[in-house]
């Protein structure tokens, strides 16, 4: 487990820093990044439900990788709060929470009145956003653990989802989206931000994002390429389609 996050934790930092995503200061750690990713090889599953596709091995190591400085801007991670309509009073899922990184800053955008689920399969990851919430004094983030087909939301409670560089470990994806479908409430939205690949390098193609999202009752209302500007990022909006 510990090899496969080391793995996984190289090839985020060596796609990271090929994009021009890291600051310098980051490329301290691509040195070691290249050297996990050449000890240890994070192979694919395959998804036996609905997809028959590989994904990528869920990332089980050190979190404080996400948290490099000026991740916001190069994420542009306001705007996609925007497009996502998130604001004062709306309930937000984070739907691969990781560390907290983007619930902590929807956690601020939809206060007073607002909540934000933070949703992990991994129980270590919940308790390192447990923490950091009430370090930081968010207490209107509630962690939940889910499973690889369900985010275990309540039902009809949710304005917005993301998914931020997530979706591509998900093993069950139709099941994961349609459960997410039953989540929210009308009107809700599901953003999901990647990067193009095979599913089983850390990336998914687009085009194989949105023929999931439809077999799950969804449809793309928007979709973006501002996110790092790389022409490898994408950012899709869905909307659950009339039953």
């Amino acid at each position: 487990m510990l090899a496969r996050g080391a793995a996984a934790a190289g090839l985020f930092l060596i796609m990271e820093a090929l994009s021009g995503s890291l600051p310098v200061p980051a490329y301290r750690w691509f040195a070691a990044a290249f050297g996990a990713l050449l000890l240890v090889s994070c192979g694919p599953r395959l998804v036996t439900a609905q997809t028959e596709r590989p994904v990528s091995e869920p990332y089980t190591g050190s979190t404080n990788i996400f948290e490099y400085p000026g991740r916001d801007q190069r994420l542009q991670i306001d705007r996609v709060m925007d497009e996502l309509q998130i604001q004062a009073g709306k309930t937000v899922a984070d739907i691969g929470a990781g560390g907290g990184w983007f619930a902590v800053r929807a956690a601020r955008r939809v206060r007073p009145g607002g909540r934000v689920y933070a949703v992990e399969i991994n129980d270590q990851f919940l308790e390192t956003i447990a923490t950091r919430a009430r370090r930081e004094g968010y207490d209107n983030i509630e962690t939940v653990l889910g499973e690889p087909g369900d985010p275990k939301l309540p039902k009809a409670s949710v304005d917005a989802v993301l998914l931020l560089k997530t979706y591509h470990e998900v093993a069950d994806p139709v099941a994961l989206l349609k459960n997410t479908r039953l989540a929210l409430k009308p009107g809700g939205l599901v953003g999901i931000i990647d990067r193009n690949g095979t599913g089983g390098d850390h990336g998914l193609d687009r085009s194989v994002v949105i023929k999931e999202a439809k077999i799950a009752g969804f449809e793309l209302v928007r979709s973006f390429d501002f996110v790092k500007a790389d022409e490898q990022d994408y950012f899709l909006i869905f909307k659950a389609t009339a039953s």
